[in-house]
């Protein structure tokens, strides 16, 4: 173990100080692109005392043959290659170093040639996988061991009997030793006989349809609903990382049904499980708000790597570094595609959506409305929202009739306060800007086309003020943010509950300010919706969430599931 330690170390710290330099001149453009990267990794707080940096790969010389360890492109870097040939000869800490990593990381890959029949198939490798334990285990686990000895013993009996009646033959192995049943024969059997003739079906109340019938669309759907239930259902064991790679989950899917696909997936990825996507449906750029986009171009130019956390700014900067050459489409590709999805499910079906700023807007909004067949999207800031409703309104004004869900679009009264032109409804279609009144001490939801603008008011203003106060008090023993809460009074006290947070504080003008600073802190507004959350009881609704929840009560029909002529009467709407 000593020896594994001190070359896992070795390599890291290589790794780490390798400069471009160091590599063969064939691996320049490859060598900087990793350098650049490790670069990255440093500005985010990572280090060689931090962090182990272990290049790694495997490789088959022939396609039968069992995978070799290997060290790509840093096998040119001399230091690196001395080191490794060293101990490569035995073998033993290389052996050692590729087991522990296989050991921590669960991959599991779903290409988009799929075999949906193979795939949802209990004894499949890759069911087991999702599962997170495997059948033979299961099965093995009630197949004693006595029974086996017994079922051995009885059956060399009734074999010696046959040989004596046939007394010059036997029936026997034609190899010396004779086998014997074990438990991995029984074991095989068992899932053989009784799992073979098992297929996935999808139920619709009492109908059953086996998954091999189901349109390519459904199939792509119960991909994922698969994955995602096994996934969540079995939590993967501490020591170990779960990679799920899926290619294409939009395949074949109807616009409708994008959306909740990649809902779907950032479900599993909030439950710490590591999602990698290779996808053309760009609509999930404005409502992922962690993680990291790759953007391939048609010709020539190098990958675009952007933060989903920041994309717009990343944009803005290559576009800038670009002048203005790329990325022209990214922003409107995820904008359209997104649009695109909700004019489907709303023409089609009796969907619901609030369209909001951020992800502690969705945070305080999922606690209070809880309704089917509603999605609540954070797309990073007013000017996303607005822009959403704009199209939304061109695209459906003149098919008003059409529209059978709601579409609900909330935004900030900004400090920085800018009028909205455009009009501000439409059947099913609605965009509203919350602010504290200061005459009747609530919060209202007021049209974009009012200019009454003061005070500011942001989502954490309109609160419940005791859950409120709650939620920070828990806070001040923080590490990162005690400091700035201890800029607030010690105690915080409400002149009245039944005013939103804004007022019933009655902040000064410097306290404000305090409130402010901790709230524009990396990671607090998050952080303070998820505790406000545990701590409030979501029957005590405010009076304006109680007004959205009225506008999107009224639809016009049940939630139907999408038939073959309404999604193409769809497709044809949205490509007009």
């Amino acid at each position: 173990m000593g020896e594994f330690q001190w070359l896992l170390e070795k390599i890291s710290e290589l790794t780490w100080s390798s400069t471009v330099l160091d590599f063969n001149p064939s691996y320049k453009s490859h060598a900087e692109l990793f350098c650049e990267h490790r670069e990255d990794l440093t500005s985010e707080g990572f280090n060689n005392k931090t962090h182990y940096l272990i290049p790694f790969g495997i490789k088959k010389d022939q396609k039968n043959a069992l995978p070799n360890v290997f060290f790509p492109m840093f096998e040119t870097v001399s230091s690196y290659n001395s080191l490794i040939k060293n101990y490569a000869s035995s073998g033993e800490a290389i052996t050692l170093l590729q087991q522990r990593i296989t050991e921590y990381y669960k991959y599991i890959y779903l290409p988009a040639d799929i075999d949906f029949i193979e795939y949802t198939k209990i004894e499949g490798k890759t069911i087991q996988a999702l599962l997170g334990q495997k059948l033979d285990t299961i099965v093995r686990a009630f197949i004693k061991r006595e029974d086996v000895r017994t079922i051995n013993s009885q059956l060399n009996e009734f074999l010696g009997s046959i040989s004596e009646k046939l007394e010059v033959y036997e029936y026997r192995k034609p190899a010396q030793k004779q086998n014997l049943v074990n438990q991995s024969h029984l074991t095989e059997k068992v899932i053989e006989a009784f799992f073979e003739s098992k297929v996935l079906n999808r139920k619709d109340g009492r109908e059953r349809t086996p998954v091999g019938d189901l349109s390519s669309g459904e199939k792509r759907q119960a991909l994922v609903d698969v994955a995602k239930a096994f996934l969540l259902a079995n939590a993967a064991p501490s020591h170990q990382q779960i990679i799920l790679a899926i290619d294409e989950p939009e395949l074949s899917l109807h616009v409708s049904s994008c959306f909740g696909q990649f809902e779907k997936l950032r479900e599993i990825a909030e439950s710490r499980i590591q999602i990698l996507i290779t996808t053309h449906w760009y609509g999930f750029m404005p409502i992922i708000s962690n993680g990291v986009a790759v953007y391939c171009p048609k010709n020539d130019q190098p990958p675009l790597l952007l933060d989903l956390r920041c994309f717009r700014e990343d944009i803005k900067k290559l576009r800038s570094d670009t002048r203005g050459e790329l990325p022209v489409e990214l922003e409107l590709k995820g904008i359209n595609d997104l649009v695109q999805s909700i004019i489907a499910s709303i023409t089609t079906s009796a969907y619901k959506w609030i369209i909001c700023e951020g992800s502690a807007d969705r945070i305080y909004l999922s606690h209070y409305i809880k309704s089917p067949g509603l999605f609540i999207v954070p797309v990073s800031g007013s000017p996303a929202v607005k822009k959403i409703y704009n199209y939304l309104y061109l695209a459906l004004e003149d098919a008003r009739d059409d529209i059978k869900g709601k579409v609900f679009c909330l935004i900030d009264t900004d400090k920085k306060f800018e009028s909205f032109d455009g009009k501000d409804s439409l059947a099913g279609i609605q965009i509203r800007r919350i602010k504290n009144d200061e005459d009747s001490f609530r919060t209202a939801l007021l049209k974009t086309s009012d200019n009454n603008a003061s005070p500011p008011t942001v989502i954490e203003d309109t609160l419940s003020p005791t859950s409120f106060i709650s939620a920070i008090d828990s806070f001040r023993s923080h590490k990162l943010y005690g400091e700035l809460i201890a800029q607030l009074p010690e105690k915080l006290t409400s002149e009245n509950n039944e005013w939103p947070s804004g007022f019933a504080l009655n902040l000064n003008f410097t306290d404000r300010r305090a409130m402010e600073h901790l709230f524009e802190a990396d990671g607090f507004k998050v952080k303070f919706a998820l505790r406000y959350t545990e701590l409030d009881d979501p029957s005590k609704k405010p009076e304006w969430i109680r007004e959205i929840e009225a506008f999107l009560a009224t639809t016009k029909a049940k939630p139907p599931k999408p038939n073959k002529r309404t999604s193409e009467q769809a497709n044809k709407r949205t490509q007009r």
